[in-house]
């Protein structure tokens, strides 16, 4: 069985505060990570992980990403995660999951950079357009869950891994629901 981990990327606000990035969580299983919100400085952080020793925060290594909302200290990396990446040789597309809006944010992303090649960088978007399990691989399984953060269509996310069940909220407000997810979970 592989240990599941969770790593705080950036826990910053929208402030431009030098000592924090911005917000992204990766819950790492074995040799891959799936991150949660790509703030600013998400792939410098993800590779000082790596240099401390947890490979699977390797920067080629980014492979899936979840967006809780597409508020910009949440987004504001998503530019440096689609093409820091690729340079670095990430050999498959970026896998992104997030609210509706997310398409449209990418596709101008995309038409704003120059590609070097035509491969790497591609990214596949899935909007999500309900509620619960958006995504599974041979080690998680992950559930989208409504929270509320202002008037923007916000997602928790609920990963379950052969040894831990992790439910990461992003922005939101108290609400029972995320109380029933996260009930009996080991990290919240």
């Amino acid at each position: 069985m592989m240990e599941t981990k969770l790593v705080l990327l950036g826990t910053g606000t929208p402030n431009a505060c030098p000592n924090a990035s911005g917000p992204s969580t990766a819950v790492v299983v074995g040799d891959r990570s799936y991150l949660v919100d790509f703030g600013p400085g998400v792939v410098r952080q993800a590779a000082k992980a790596y240099q401390k020793g947890i490979d699977a925060l390797r920067p080629d290594r980014l492979n899936v990403a979840f967006c809780s909302h597409l508020h910009t200290d949440h987004t504001a990396g998503y530019a440096d995660l689609i093409f820091t990446p690729w340079v670095l040789e990430r050999p498959v597309p970026l896998k992104v999951f997030g609210p509706k809006g997310l398409n449209h944010m990418t596709s101008h992303i995309l038409q704003a950079y120059e590609k070097a090649n035509e491969s790497g960088y591609k990214v596949d978007v899935t909007e999500i357009e309900k509620p619960g399990i958006i995504y599974e691989d041979d080690r998680v399984s992950v559930e989208a869950f409504p929270v509320s953060h202002g008037t923007l269509t916000c997602y928790g996310y609920k990963f379950v891994t052969d040894d831990r069940t992790i439910v990461i909220t992003g922005d939101t407000a108290p609400l029972d629901l995320v109380a029933e997810k996260a009930a009996g979970c080991d990290i919240l």
